[in-house]
């Protein structure tokens, strides 16, 4: 090997040199945990629906299950972000749709796992009408997300997809049994989602029509750059569900 840091070693038949020990003048800078991470990413899912609300860091950390000193480390970065102010010693949201901005950027809907069935249905209504008519246990966590889910919580786009977060594959086999799912790579129109976002996916969600759904803000980051009609059914619930639960009032600092 060789390096820009004049370590060597080759070896070759008679040929044999060694050059080694030399500190690394180009280290690779680790990125702080931002954010928009997974486990960062549960206290602004706790701030947002409580936009008004002044927050102290210990208070924060025991509703989302954190340690306080990684909320306080988080708190400092959401502050020199701007994201958030201090206001006596208390967090208070500067502009939740900004930070929803940054967070699209940031977020990739591909980091999900996902295994894809086919159920012979005529239609994503009848598949969602099947799982809510299956007897499902406490036991099984599943969530509904992308547009099956924003269907449930505020119809617009056209699709032929369900979409389904579980937490393992545990659940999966309960709703492949149930619902008599047969493994398909193509035409598949159950996709059942291994989260990338481990940790938080399933905070805030929210139960419509019988049905658990992703919370709002998680539809809305699976949904903006997903390519088969995304951005439209976003944008709409932006509109009908999240604008107004965004707005903050004017304060001073």
């Amino acid at each position: 090997f060789l390096d820009l840091s004049g370590n060597v070693f080759l070896e070759y038949e008679d040929l044999y040199i060694e050059r080694i020990g030399f500190p690394n003048h180009f280290p690779e800078e680790r990125r702080g945990r931002g954010p928009f991470s997974d486990k960062a990413s549960l206290i602004l899912r706790a701030i947002f629906p409580n936009k008004e609300k002044l927050w102290g860091v210990r208070e924060l950390a025991q509703s989302v299950n954190l340690n306080p000193g990684f909320v306080s480390r988080m708190a400092r970065e959401l502050e020199k972000r701007n994201y958030v102010v201090r206001l006596n010693g208390k967090l208070k949201l500067r502009d939740p749709k900004s930070i929803l901005e940054d967070w699209v950027r940031e977020y990739d809907y591909n980091k999900n796992r996902e295994v894809k069935f086919f159920y012979l249905g005529k239609s994503p209504d009848e598949i969602i009408g099947k799982v809510r008519d299956i007897d499902i246990s406490e036991r099984i966590q599943y969530a509904f997300g992308l547009q099956a889910g924003a269907n449930l919580a505020s119809p617009y786009a056209v699709y032929n997809e369900v979409h389904i977060y579980i937490p393992g594959r545990d659940s999966i086999e309960f709703f492949e049994k149930r619902l008599k799912l047969k493994q398909a790579q193509q035409g598949a129109n159950v996709i059942f989602l291994l989260p990338y976002y481990k940790q938080s996916v399933f905070y805030g969600k929210q139960k419509i029509r019988g049905l658990w759904v992703v919370s709002d803000i998680q539809l809305y980051l699976d949904l903006y750059n997903y390519p088969i009609r995304g951005l439209e059914q976003a944008e709409h619930l932006y509109e009908k569900r999240l604008k107004n639960s965004l707005r903050v009032r004017s304060f001073y600092v």
